[in-house]
């Protein structure tokens, strides 16, 4: 698949102003929010806009977490379902394709998010409305707006991109 086939995606159908590029969160990057997030076994992490489903991936491999991941763009979700089969993990993981405003977060232990400032703003709502108490939430490289953020992290790498995890708790 090329790249130029995923780089964009029209987030919301009927909008065509909110669009998200496909930029996926490094590995390290992904290990650390996990991390901070305190993963446990049997815990359920949804990934809202999961592209090619690596968040999942290590959240079901290295922390034995249950998880579901939500895409818009049906190549990546595609994708993403591939990598599980291929890895063997389809009892843990499973890919939803559809518009993640309209699914339903409420059973989530963690949420992860690699989302732009203003789809964030968008979902921030949602979260406070649909969320358990005590249910996690960790954004890569953007806060999300209205929450009060329980710890940030910055994570170097080379080059001159730093990596801000921002963890919140409901």
């Amino acid at each position: 698949m090329e790249y130029s086939e995923l780089n964009t995606t029209p987030f919301f159908k009927g909008l065509s102003v909110l669009w998200v590029p496909f930029l996926a969160t490094p590995v390290h990057v992904a290990r650390r929010m996990l991390a901070l997030a305190g993963a446990r076994p049997g815990e359920l992490v949804v990934d809202l806009g999961c592209g090619d489903g690596r968040i999942l991936l290590i959240a079901a491999e290295e922390y034995g977490c249950r998880c579901i991941g939500v895409e818009i763009d049906e190549k990546l979700a595609e994708l993403a379902r591939k990598r599980v089969e291929e890895r063997g993990l389809s009892k843990s993981i499973e890919i939803f394709t559809g518009d993640l405003m309209n699914f339903d977060v409420s059973q989530a232990d963690i949420v992860t998010v690699y989302l732009t400032p203003a789809i964030l703003g968008k979902l921030s709502l949602k979260l406070k409305k649909e969320l358990k108490k005590g249910a996690r939430v960790v954004s890569h490289d953007y806060p999300i707006p209205e929450w009060r953020c329980i710890f940030k992290e910055n994570i170097r790498t080379r080059g001159y991109h730093v990596h801000r995890i921002y963890l919140y708790r409901k």
